[in-house]
């Protein structure tokens, strides 16, 4: 079993996650890093975009900004999404694509499944049961119902592939904060979202523990992968690119409106 780097649930704003993300990406491919898997919330409240949408179809940027929310682009392709700080965990995992391909994974989808298998495991351990499934990307389901959605940057042989992991959903606000698709009225996508989407927390019985399900997740993790997480931390070089990501990338607004 190959030792991997954990970091544990740290608790950013949007521009240091997504910068955090990439900088771990490049420090792996030069070798300066492990393979590596993190936890990580938002805050303020953030709302991403994938790498190639158009940032005034998908955000109404006058409600984030009254909110006080940030909007960031992500180098991961996939849809726009709110990551609310209080309802959301989200994990992230960077490795050679080779080790994927080494566990029998070797098409785009079965290296996506292979690592929400990890998650799923993990979930099992915890009391709950959820299921694959796609909708537009490899997603996770419980009882039916959408709680992790998924996205993807490979790189040089090297994959970053970080996901939602909802722990309650407010469609209201996740839909003043996103915009409706053309021709589709607000009120039929928060009674979307109502029917098809689910936060884990509703199904713990025996209330919600952060530090519990963490562990579960690393273990499940651990188990699919063949690995051992040894806690770790983000090294100088990886804080420097990060900075420079945040700067020059991440909070710059020709980055964030590449595709107005």
């Amino acid at each position: 079993m190959s030792n991997w780097r954990l970091l544990p649930l740290g608790i950013y704003n949007g521009y240091w996650n997504m910068a955090i993300d990439e900088a771990i990406l490049n420090a792996v491919i030069q070798e300066k890093s492990e393979n590596t898997i993190r936890f990580y919330r938002w805050s303020p409240s953030t709302a991403s975009i994938g790498r190639n949408q158009s940032l005034s179809r998908e955000i109404d940027m006058d409600f984030a900004e009254r909110k006080g929310f940030q909007v960031v682009r992500r180098i991961t392709g996939g849809g726009a999404v709110f990551h609310d700080k209080e309802g959301e965990i989200t994990y992230s995992i960077i490795c050679p694509i080779k080790i994927l391909e080494n566990l029998g994974a070797y098409k785009v989808l079965e290296q996506f499944e292979i690592i929400t298998k990890g998650i799923i495991a993990g979930l099992r351990s915890y009391g709950i049961k959820p299921q694959k499934g796609v909708i537009h990307c490899p997603a996770i389901f419980l009882d039916g119902k959408k709680f992790s959605g998924n996205a993807q940057l490979r790189k040089k042989g090297y994959l970053l592939q970080h996901g939602t992991i909802l722990l309650d959903i407010d469609p209201e606000l996740m839909y003043s904060v996103l915009k409706a698709p053309p021709s589709v009225s607000k009120s039929r996508m928060v009674q979307s979202v109502r029917a098809k989407c689910i936060g884990i927390r509703e199904k713990l019985e025996d209330g919600f523990n952060e530090e519990k399900l963490l562990k579960k997740l690393l273990r499940g993790f651990e188990q699919v992968l063949g690995i051992t997480l040894e806690v770790g931390k983000l090294s100088k070089f990886e804080i420097e690119l990060a900075e420079n990501l945040v700067k020059e990338k991440y909070s710059n607004p020709d980055w964030l409106r590449k595709y107005e």
